[in-house]
């Protein structure tokens, strides 16, 4: 007897000569409708901008100047810094425009030591999450009240009814859905019948928002620039004219009137 590849050795059953079939691996199985959007809501602007610059200062050396130049108002345009106030180089006044996470605009120096600014990282990841979890509890109190507003009124279903009750974990978007379709009940006022339609209202997606909040920028500050490298200093006056403007204005002296 011939024998091949999987013949098995002392056999001669005519069902060992078939070649065994290869098992493919199963396809992953399609799931039927929309999968549930598992994405929270959309950050605010401050949460935005505080992780921004926490993440600022953890990736900077604090060592290189504001790309803008910074600002050197004194906090006299703007308010005063709440991370960096003055700098412990140059005794420069720092407004809020003066990032910690740059060196100080004047001198260079950098605004924070390394301890200091773990600790401001620190702040900050508390501070995130403090306002994450007050806009959450002011979007949750949203629902109940607009919930509250709408009042007790009949469904048309018992699934109906369980999906108007927010239950333990759900949020708004599970609970009552954008796309939702509803059944409108109307009266022809003609023919006197009752006609049942189904409407959907618009959806607005959340990558729609998310873009929208992306293209979002910072409004542009009026920033003061540092001043020039050399001091203008006046002449001093001639004692002919000791009132006489040396800046070249064109002023006139008004003597005092006699009475």
């Amino acid at each position: 007897m011939h024998h091949t590849a999987w013949t098995k050795k002392g056999s001669s059953l005519p069902s060992d000569r078939i070649p065994p079939k290869v098992q493919s691996q199963a396809a992953p199985a399609k799931f039927k409708g929309k999968q549930k959007d598992t994405a929270g809501p959309p950050k605010s602007k401050e949460v935005r901008k505080l992780e921004k610059l926490r993440d600022d200062l953890r990736k900077a050396s604090g060592r290189d100047k504001d790309p803008n130049g910074g600002c050197f108002c004194q906090a006299r345009m703007h308010p005063l810094s709440p991370y960096t106030p003055i700098c412990r180089g140059c005794g420069l006044i720092l407004c809020e425009l003066n990032l910690p996470n740059h060196a100080c605009p004047h001198c260079g120096g950098v605004l924070l030591t390394p301890a200091a600014r773990d600790n401001l990282v620190e702040t900050l990841d508390a501070r995130i999450s403090e306002t994450m979890a007050k806009e959450e509890e002011e979007r949750q109190r949203a629902i109940q009240a607009a919930r509250s507003a709408e009042g007790a009124f009949p469904t048309l279903s018992a699934a109906a009814s369980r999906a108007s009750t927010p239950g333990p974990g759900s949020d708004a978007q599970s609970s009552h859905p954008v796309n939702q379709s509803h059944k409108v009940l109307s009266l022809d006022s003609k023919t006197r019948k009752v006609k049942v339609s189904s409407y959907t209202p618009p959806s607005v997606s959340r990558a729609a928002s998310a873009e929208k909040i992306a293209r979002e920028t910072e409004p542009e500050h009026k920033r003061v620039p540092a001043p020039p490298p050399e001091v203008v200093c006046a002449p001093a006056p001639s004692s002919h004219r000791p009132w006489a403007n040396t800046r070249g204005l064109n002023v006139t002296y008004v003597p005092p009137s006699r009475v």
